[in-house]
């Protein structure tokens, strides 16, 4: 594929978030991908991101962004409760998905997204970003090399500060499923990529325990039992203090039974001082360049580019977002039984 703008991908964007603006970015720094149209519920709001990422189209109606046929892909960036719909309506349209994590909120919904895909004959990606972060594509690659040995044990913690809530009412179990499902299918999907396979039964325990005024699942732990013994604990929460100086502090470790390895994405080379405090910059998963986000983001951009150009299973299929949910549906059912639910 050359550079030429003629053969980018073309993409349209739902959702003007952080999500959607994110991936703009990248699409901006990408040789290529080309972002042309955004689209959001409002027409004010669409064209303030397309403003923002220097898109040269937006829109209000996601049906009409559809039946563009300058568009050969959508990335599905909206609130949760909409990605079934959009991802359907997309496939439906012969556009090619990226639908942000978690992949919906019911294994109903993601039964229905993967059979549109593969009866439309388009890809079907999930955005699970921490696939495509070079420590742990590194981390990958040396566990399928034997550098551990047989993984064991995985620790997983994800931990978000809680200034990330403030201004999102819709961060509430009725619509993103508490932490779990909202942001701690990453952890789930790495644990299970990880380990080579999934999990044979799960316990958990979670609450609201820290975010009182939200009806927010803002704790929780979570022990998986695999076969052949191997165990890994996943620890979520959106309540570190809001002035902590990472929005999200996250590492893994891997214990195998001939050595370890540990991923630690709060030590970052870049640390801010100023008169807002210390801040930590990202410079590993989105780091900001001139022309665009690059990092984990670009390289998740871009592997969707390729497979759907290509016309191949993607590294994170609709088959991996429907995993993360089930084993996140399971924990939140042995957190209200008090017993281990198999998988």
């Amino acid at each position: 594929m050359s550079e030429s703008s003629s053969e980018k991908l073309r993409i349209g964007i739902v959702g003007g978030g952080k999500a959607g603006r994110t991936f703009a970015s990248a699409a901006n720094a990408s040789a290529l991908a080309e972002v042309v149209t955004f689209c959001t519920t409002r027409e004010k709001s669409a064209r303030e991101a397309a403003k923002a990422c220097g898109v040269p189209n937006w829109t209000a109606d996601y049906e009409s962004m559809l039946q563009e046929r300058a568009i050969d892909a959508v990335i599905v960036a909206s609130p949760d409760k909409f990605h079934c719909k959009q991802t359907v309506m997309a496939a439906r349209a012969g556009k090619h998905v990226l639908c942000e994590k978690p992949m919906c909120r019911s294994l109903k919904e993601a039964d229905q997204m993967i059979a549109a895909a593969k009866k439309n004959k388009v890809i079907l990606m999930i955005g699970f970003t921490e696939r495509y972060n070079h420590p742990c594509v590194d981390a990958k690659r040396r566990i399928d090399a034997g550098e551990i040995g047989t993984p064991k044990m995985i620790l997983a913690r994800r931990c978000h500060s809680r200034s990330v809530v403030r201004g999102r009412e819709w961060l509430n179990d009725r619509e993103t499923g508490g932490v779990l499902s909202f942001v701690g299918t990453h952890n789930i999907d790495l644990i299970c990529w990880f380990m080579g396979r999934k999990p044979r039964r799960v316990y958990a325990e979670m609450g609201n325990l820290i975010l009182k005024d939200r009806k927010f699942t803002d704790c929780a732990v979570m022990t998986l039992k695999f076969e052949g013994g191997a165990v890994a604990t996943l620890y979520e929460t959106f309540s570190y203090p809001a002035a902590y100086p990472a929005s999200v502090d996250r590492n893994l470790e891997i214990l195998g039974d001939k050595g370890v390895i540990k991923l630690d994405f709060m030590s970052q080379p870049l640390t801010t001082f100023s008169e807002q405090g210390q801040q930590l910059g990202d410079s590993i998963t989105w780091p900001i360049e001139e022309r665009g986000v690059k990092g984990a983001a670009l390289a998740e951009l871009e592997h969707f580019v390729q497979c759907a150009r290509e016309n191949r299973t993607p590294l994170t299929p609709g088959e991996s977002g429907k995993l993360a949910l089930r084993i996140a549906e399971a924990a939140r059912r042995a957190a209200r039984t008090g017993k281990a639910i198999a998988i």
